[in-house]
């Protein structure tokens, strides 16, 4: 949907950064919108600059955290305007990463474990929170995996392939499989973080 297509929402209240299902939520605040606009387009020439080649979860997020940091700026006066607009994308961008873990092969079984571990990592991720990924991705391991604690996921896989790899400790088997969740965590977060910077950050993808 665009400004010049909407039936419901006027161009005078429209901000690109927000997905236009919610925007309707927000149609009393134009001044507000314009000046969240206009941070997020400052947000935009800033982080173009940047290498993405090289950058990690942790890059990325700081990145996404900055745009939300200053929308808190933009809104200073409305706290909670602020808080409004950071719940709606942080929203958004967790259904989104987790549609994108939804779609990850889960065969062979080492693969559903970092698909289950990804699951609960983003279901809990905050996008306005300052974190070190990797500690959080390992956190959730440990949580999660049943050898480590009581498996929030499905019981008896885990102890199976992290007890099957010879010569290996179960902490190896941990540490190797948070790599690959990181690893993978950050193909999610590039592909999300490149469509923030795209014309239609709520399109297709």
């Amino acid at each position: 949907m665009s400004p010049e297509t909407s039936d419901h929402v006027p161009m005078t209240v429209w901000c690109t950064l927000i997905p236009p299902k919610e925007i309707g939520k927000l149609v009393e605040f134009e001044e507000e919108l314009r000046m969240v606009n206009e941070t997020y387009e400052d947000w935009l020439v800033s982080m173009r600059t940047k290498p993405l080649v090289g950058s990690n979860i942790g890059m990325l997020l700081d990145r996404i955290r900055i745009l939300m940091i200053n929308i808190g700026i933009a809104c200073a006066v409305n706290r909670e305007l602020a808080e409004e607009i950071q719940s709606i994308l942080s929203t958004n961008l967790r259904t989104r990463a987790l549609d994108i873990v939804s779609q990850l092969p889960e065969d062979p079984p080492e693969k559903m474990i970092v698909k289950e571990i990804l699951s609960a990592f983003f279901e809990g991720l905050k996008f306005t929170r300052d974190i070190f990924p990797e500690e959080e991705i390992e956190r959730v391991a440990l949580e999660n995996v049943k050898p480590f604690g009581g498996s929030k996921m499905k019981r008896g896989v885990f102890g199976k392939i992290l007890g099957s790899t010879k010569g290996l400790s179960k902490t190896d088997d941990i540490h190797s499989t948070t790599k690959d969740a990181l690893l993978e965590s950050t193909n999610i977060i590039k592909r999300i973080y490149m469509r923030l910077l795209s014309p239609d950050p709520w399109g297709e993808y």
